[in-house]
């Protein structure tokens, strides 16, 4: 019997020495989650921006096809303009809020993420072999780097890296 008042007080005792974590644990926590997060968050928005920059791709692709078709139909990339020559209209994605074609050069915008991005993609024809060879200009209107660094690792048009 008198051990067992002696563990019980034993135990109470222990509760009341340990009942929680102490403030510098919980400060270690913190500290070390943030580390984490500055670390992975970073990480993440560049991946968002790559996939969204994926999907612009991926809405300008159709159009270049249209614009070579239109090309060597034509001979030039004068009259390869939206809504005629098998150019579709404009459409809209997730990351795109607008596609232009004028004389070949496939213009579009970014939107949501990539907001004030615009990238413009420019055919030219070499005459003696009738090749079309792409070039890219990204812009942003924010000055985005890297939104520009982005756009130049996705669309490697030029400098023979057209795809």
């Amino acid at each position: 019997m008198n051990r067992e008042i002696s563990t019980a007080i034993v135990q109470k005792r222990a509760l009341q020495y340990q009942s929680g974590f102490t403030l510098f644990e919980l400060m270690i926590s913190i500290a070390i989650i943030a580390i984490l997060s500055s670390i992975g968050l970073p990480a993440y928005q560049s991946y968002v921006q790559k996939a969204a920059m994926t999907d612009v791709l991926q809405a300008m692709v159709p159009y270049k096809t249209a614009v070579e078709l239109c090309a060597l139909e034509q001979g030039s990339t004068d009259g390869c303009n939206q809504g005629r020559h098998g150019i579709p209209e404009t459409k809209t994605t997730r990351y795109v809020s607008e596609i232009q074609v004028t004389k070949g050069a496939i213009t579009l915008k970014g939107q949501q993420t990539l907001q004030g991005l615009l990238v413009t993609v420019r055919p030219t024809i070499t005459p003696a072999t009738g090749e079309i060879n792409w070039n890219r200009e990204c812009t942003h209107s924010a000055g985005n780097r890297s939104q520009l660094t982005s756009c130049e690792e996705v669309f490697r048009f030029g400098a023979g890296n057209a795809p």
